[in-house]
C-alpha cells in the first residue's frame, strides 16, 4: 500500500504530539509531588530523632509516590548505594557534617534520601531518555571523584564547574536543561532547610550556611540523571 510523503510526516507528527501528552505530567501530578516535596521538608526539619524522621518520610512516599514500577524501584536502590558512598567519602574529606549521625557519619534517614531526589526529579519533569556518549560517562566519572577526593571549597567549585559546563556544552536539550534546573531548585530547598534546621553545616561559615558549589553538585547530578541514569530506567 503505497503512503505518501504528505501522511507520513502527517503521522509522524501525530506521534511526536502522543508522546509529548504522555511524557508532561499532569497538573495533579504536579500538585501532589510539590506537596510530597514539602513533607519532605518539614519531616526532615522538624521531627525529633533519626529513626522518626526516616520511618515517616517511608511512608509519606510510598504515599505520595503511589504506583512505583520494577525499574524505578531499582534505580531507588541504586541511587541511595552510590550517593551514601559518595556522602561517606565526602565526609572524610571534611567538605561538611551531620548534626546527629547514627552510621558511618550519616544519620539513619540520609541512607534513604538520594534515591528520593532523583525519583522524585524524574517524575516531575519526565521527559524521553537520551543515550548517553562516552564522553559523557568519562565526565560523570571526574565529577564523582572531585566531590569524593577534593576537599577545598573554593577548588571544589572551579572544578565541577568546569566539568559542568563541559557536559552542557555537549547536552543542551530541553529536557537537559529542565532536569539540570529543576535539581538545582531542588537542592536549594534541601540543602538551606537542613542547615537552617541544623541537620547538617558546612565549614568555613558560607553566606547562607550554604557553600556556591550546592549548585555544580545538584546541577551535576540533574544531568547524570538525565544522561546516564534515564536510559535504564525507561
Amino acid at each position: 500500500m503505497y503512503i505518501s510523503p504528505a501522511e507520513v510526516e502527517l503521522r509522524l507528527n501525530i506521534q511526536e504530539a502522543a508522546l509529548k501528552k504522555v511524557a508532561q505530567p499532569a497538573p495533579g501530578d504536579r500538585a501532589i509531588l510539590l506537596g510530597q516535596l514539602a513533607g519532605t521538608l518539614a519531616i526532615v526539619a522538624f521531627l525529633p530523632n533519626n529513626v522518626a524522621k526516616t520511618v515517616a518520610l517511608l511512608l509519606w512516599w510510598a504515599v505520595t509516590f503511589r504506583r512505583v514500577s520494577s525499574r524505578e524501584l531499582a534505580m531507588y536502590v541504586a541511587a541511595c548505594v552510590f550517593f551514601a558512598a559518595m556522602d561517606i567519602a565526602s565526609l572524610k574529606q571534611g567538605i561538611f557534617a551531620f548534626a546527629h549521625p547514627d552510621l558511618f557519619g550519616l544519620p539513619l534517614y540520609e541512607y534513604y534520601m538520594w534515591g528520593f531526589y532523583l525519583l522524585h526529579t524524574k517524575r516531575m519533569i519526565r521527559g524521553t531518555a537520551s543515550q548517553p556518549r562516552g564522553i559523557e560517562w568519562a565526565i560523570a566519572v571526574m565529577f564523582a571523584v572531585a566531590f569524593g577526593t577534593i576537599h577545598n571549597p573554593d577548588i571544589l567549585l572551579i572544578v565541577t564547574a568546569i566539568l559542568l559546563i563541559g557536559w552542557l556544552t555537549l547536552a543542551h536539550q530541553p529536557a537537559d536543561l529542565a532536569y539540570f534546573g529543576y535539581m538545582i531548585l531542588l537542592g536549594a530547598a534541601i540543602e538551606y532547610t537542613g542547615v537552617w534546621s541544623g541537620q547538617w553545616s558546612y565549614p568555613g561559615h558560607p553566606l547562607g550556611g550554604v557553600p556556591i558549589w550546592f549548585v555544580t553538585l545538584w546541577g551535576g547530578v540533574g544531568m547524570f540523571l538525565r544522561r546516564i541514569v534515564l536510559p535504564f530506567v525507561g
